[in-house]
């Protein structure tokens, strides 16, 4: 027999020496070299290998702007949950909420720039040719009538699309699928404000909705659900401080099976 193997020879053979550290992928050594190792030598400081972490953000699947926890394990946000501190939805998140995740792993999602070829047909194209064309289009039509089309955008990115268009002397488009511009427009009319109302349904004591699916698709659902649990719970008992509610609608909803009437 030869010489018996030390630890220090031994890991000399694996090449891991010093400070560093590898891991090996499964126990037996396959035909195919790890492509990818991940040490952390130097980790970040606040993620530890194995150990989740939560960062507060905000839900941008509609204009309600819950607030969520999303949960980080090595740099991927792999679960969302709603924030207990928010005063929106208390720690409940919706459905579509819940399904923000796939706007960062849907196989189908838009993961860089595409060329129309034909009517619902796109083909990939680098970066650096997208921002080319783009470029020229801007400066051939600088002037003539540029419209920059996004949604509902806010904070640091809105303020910067607006800026960009004032230079180059375009219109930003906001479209939003849930139609709330009737609602701004309603609300500016009234009380001067074009912005998205917030209805106190917690504090509300007689309560007639025409149509407004509150508790499903409408607005805030998830706060509002919230605001009515609140008013027409029983903490106080069946009496007079319990709130009444009156759903006048085509269909028989969510919000209109919690209708009194």
């Amino acid at each position: 027999m030869g010489e018996p193997m030390e630890r220090r020879r031994f890991l000399k053979v694996l090449g891991v020496t010093g400070g560093g550290a590898a891991l090996l992928s499964g126990c037996g050594i396959g035909p195919e070299p790890t492509e990818k190792l991940i040490p952390y030598l130097i980790p970040p400081e606040d993620q530890i290998p194995g150990t989740p972490t939560y960062y507060a953000t905000t839900c941008r699947e509609c204009p309600a702007g819950c607030g969520l926890h999303a949960k980080v394990r090595e740099g991927r946000v792999v679960k969302l949950e709603g924030n207990p501190e928010s005063p929106i939805n208390h720690g409940r998140l919706c459905a579509r909420g819940q399904a923000g995740l796939q706007g960062l792993y849907n196989p189908d999602r838009v993961t860089g720039p595409l060329e129309r070829t034909g009517d619902g047909q796109w083909k990939p194209i680098a970066w650096d040719d997208a921002i080319g064309r783009l470029a020229a289009k801007v400066k051939e039509a600088r002037g003539k009538g540029i419209v920059f089309v996004t949604g509902h955008e806010s904070g640091a990115f809105g303020e910067l699309v607006d800026d960009w268009m004032r230079q180059v002397g375009g219109r930003h488009l906001a479209y939003e699928p849930f139609a709330f511009e009737a609602l701004r427009e309603g609300n500016r009319l009234a009380f001067g404000t074009p912005a998205v109302p917030w209805y106190d349904f917690a504090n509300a004591r007689y309560l007639v909705s025409f149509g407004a699916d509150l508790l499903d698709t409408w607005v805030s659902p998830v706060g509002y659900q919230n605001g009515f649990a609140r008013a027409h719970g029983f903490e106080a008992g069946r009496d007079a401080s319990m709130a009444k509610f009156v759903f006048v609608g085509p269909r028989l909803s969510l919000t209109g099976m919690n209708a009194d009437e």
